[in-house]
Protein backbone atom coordinates (compact mmCIF):
# COMPACT_ATOMS: atom_id res chain seq x y z
CA UNK A 1 0.00 0.00 0.00
CA UNK A 2 2.81 2.14 0.79
CA UNK A 3 4.13 2.11 -2.79
CA UNK A 4 0.85 2.55 -4.11
CA UNK A 5 0.56 6.31 -2.44
CA UNK A 6 3.98 6.73 -3.32
CA UNK A 7 3.41 6.19 -7.26
CA UNK A 8 0.07 8.04 -6.75
CA UNK A 9 2.13 11.02 -4.85
CA UNK A 10 4.45 11.52 -8.02
CA UNK A 11 1.25 11.22 -10.52
CA UNK A 12 -0.15 13.64 -8.77
CA UNK A 13 3.30 15.86 -8.86
CA UNK A 14 3.60 15.50 -12.37
CA UNK A 15 -0.17 16.38 -13.30
CA UNK A 16 0.67 19.61 -10.81
CA UNK A 17 3.29 20.37 -12.62
CA UNK A 18 1.78 20.01 -16.11
CA UNK A 19 -1.14 22.13 -14.79
CA UNK A 20 1.21 24.95 -13.68
CA UNK A 21 2.70 25.18 -16.68
CA UNK A 22 0.06 25.56 -18.67
CA UNK A 23 -1.36 28.93 -16.94
CA UNK A 24 -0.43 31.71 -19.16
CA UNK A 25 1.78 34.88 -17.78
CA UNK A 26 0.58 37.47 -16.25
CA UNK A 27 0.76 39.42 -19.11
CA UNK A 28 0.95 37.22 -22.01
CA UNK A 29 -2.05 35.40 -22.61
CA UNK A 30 -1.03 32.58 -24.97
CA UNK A 31 2.60 32.37 -23.63
CA UNK A 32 3.84 28.98 -22.28
CA UNK A 33 3.87 25.32 -23.16
CA UNK A 34 0.69 24.57 -23.67
CA UNK A 35 -0.36 27.61 -25.90
CA UNK A 36 -2.54 24.85 -28.84
CA UNK A 37 -4.44 23.87 -25.57
CA UNK A 38 -4.42 27.06 -24.02
CA UNK A 39 -6.50 28.72 -27.06
CA UNK A 40 -9.12 25.72 -27.27
CA UNK A 41 -9.62 25.98 -23.58
CA UNK A 42 -10.14 29.89 -24.09
CA UNK A 43 -12.09 29.70 -27.18
CA UNK A 44 -14.47 27.03 -25.23
CA UNK A 45 -14.79 28.81 -21.78
CA UNK A 46 -13.78 32.18 -21.98
CA UNK A 47 -9.92 33.28 -21.20
CA UNK A 48 -10.91 34.31 -17.29
CA UNK A 49 -12.73 31.24 -16.79
CA UNK A 50 -9.78 28.97 -18.02
CA UNK A 51 -7.56 31.20 -15.90
CA UNK A 52 -10.12 30.51 -12.72
CA UNK A 53 -10.46 26.62 -13.74
CA UNK A 54 -6.69 25.99 -14.06
CA UNK A 55 -6.19 28.14 -10.61
CA UNK A 56 -8.89 25.67 -9.23
CA UNK A 57 -7.10 22.26 -10.52
CA UNK A 58 -3.87 23.53 -9.23
CA UNK A 59 -5.64 23.91 -5.98
CA UNK A 60 -7.22 20.25 -6.03
CA UNK A 61 -3.75 18.93 -6.86
CA UNK A 62 -1.56 20.68 -4.18
CA UNK A 63 -4.37 20.00 -1.34
CA UNK A 64 -4.37 16.14 -2.71
CA UNK A 65 -1.09 16.36 -2.47
CA UNK A 66 -0.72 17.44 1.12
CA UNK A 67 -3.59 15.05 2.05
CA UNK A 68 -1.35 11.82 0.79
CA UNK A 69 1.71 12.74 2.00
CA UNK A 70 0.64 13.41 5.16
CA UNK A 71 -1.63 10.34 5.28
CA UNK A 72 1.57 8.30 4.14
CA UNK A 73 3.64 9.86 6.78
CA UNK A 74 1.18 9.22 9.73
CA UNK A 75 0.25 5.88 8.70
CA UNK A 76 2.93 4.24 6.91
CA UNK A 77 6.19 5.69 8.12
CA UNK A 78 5.92 4.95 11.88
CA UNK A 79 8.27 4.46 14.48
CA UNK A 80 10.24 0.99 14.15
CA UNK A 81 11.43 -0.21 17.59
CA UNK A 82 14.30 -2.21 15.90
CA UNK A 83 15.50 1.12 14.81
CA UNK A 84 18.85 1.96 16.00
CA UNK A 85 19.10 4.54 18.65
CA UNK A 86 21.33 7.23 18.98
CA UNK A 87 24.53 6.67 20.94
CA UNK A 88 24.33 8.99 23.34
CA UNK A 89 20.81 8.18 24.31
CA UNK A 90 20.84 6.70 28.32
CA UNK A 91 24.53 8.86 28.92
CA UNK A 92 24.76 11.50 31.27
CA UNK A 93 25.53 15.02 30.23
CA UNK A 94 28.72 16.38 31.43
CA UNK A 95 28.11 19.38 33.31
CA UNK A 96 27.31 22.67 31.94
CA UNK A 97 30.13 25.15 31.07
CA UNK A 98 29.91 28.63 32.87
CA UNK A 99 28.41 31.74 30.70
CA UNK A 100 30.14 33.07 28.69
CA UNK A 101 32.05 36.38 29.81
CA UNK A 102 32.13 35.01 33.74
CA UNK A 103 35.48 34.51 35.47
CA UNK A 104 35.82 30.87 37.71
CA UNK A 105 36.25 31.95 41.12
CA UNK A 106 40.10 31.65 42.52
CA UNK A 107 40.69 29.16 45.27
CA UNK A 108 42.65 30.21 48.10
CA UNK A 109 45.10 27.87 48.93
CA UNK A 110 44.98 26.61 52.73
CA UNK A 111 47.91 27.02 55.07
CA UNK A 112 49.96 24.08 56.28
CA UNK A 113 50.19 23.79 59.39
CA UNK A 114 53.65 22.67 60.95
Amino acid sequence: MFYVMIILLIILASMLILVVLLQPGKGDMLAGLGSGLQSNLSSMFGSRRTMDLLMKITIGFAVAILVLTVTTNKFFVGQDENMPKPIIEGTELPPAAPPAGTMPLPTVPQPTKK
